[in-house]
């Protein structure tokens, strides 16, 4: 009986040393392997921070995680013009990708349900997304412009492939700009972020 408690401590141990790594760890791990990108490629290679970085702007997004075969983090509305209106222009997000280390589209979304200020709502649309972009030292105005004229556009932004969709339904409009990852697989998702409807 002695025997089998003196190697029961043993026993634990080596229990312990098979387990994975920690969340602690793996958070660590990531934000090493953050620190060694820039540009698109840390904002596509560290969903976290990502994420955090886009919720800087108000969205509530939550936790990257399994969504079926994908993964996804998504948004709340946020109020980009006039929040006294019957139904005020909103903007989301949300991030997807076919891995826990890697997003593959970053997708943002302007709803115009209060055509009166649209003008405005395009405006602080473009800011938020040149506020993303200036977090990982990207700018790139001129392809950001077709938000401002409401035309469809696929192009890339800053480098990365990206396009601007323009959905209309009479003076209700949605506006949807999507960041793809520029380098690995660009996997097959469901209609997370994607506009339905007719480009304009």
């Amino acid at each position: 009986m002695r025997a089998a408690l003196a190697l029961l401590p043993v026993v634990l141990l080596a229990a312990c040393g098979e387990s994975g790594p920690t969340v602690l760890e793996n958070e660590a791990r990531q934000a090493q392997t953050a620190a060694t990108m820039q540009g698109w490629d840390r904002a596509f290679g560290a969903p976290k921070e990502a994420i955090g970085r886009a919720n800087q702007f108000g969205f509530r997004a939550g936790d990257y995680a399994a969504d079926g075969a994908t993964f996804l983090s998504k948004g709340n509305p946020i109020t980009l013009s006039q929040s006294a209106a019957k139904t005020p222009n909103t903007g989301t997000f949300e991030a997807a990708g076919a891995d826990a280390d890697h997003i593959d589209r970053l997708v943002f979304t302007l709803s115009i349900t209060d055509p009166a200020n649209a003008d405005t709502a395009k405006q602080r649309f473009v800011d938020v997304l040149k506020g993303f972009m200036g977090q990982y030292a990207l700018a790139d105005d001129k392809a950001l412009q077709p938000i401002l004229d409401e035309r469809a556009s696929d192009d890339r932004i800053a480098g990365a492939p990206a396009s601007i969709a323009v959905d209309k339904a009479g003076e209700n409009r949605t506006i949807t700009v999507t960041f793809n990852r520029p380098t690995g697989t660009t996997p097959v998702f469901p209609d997370q972020g994607q506009a339905d409807g007719n480009r304009a």
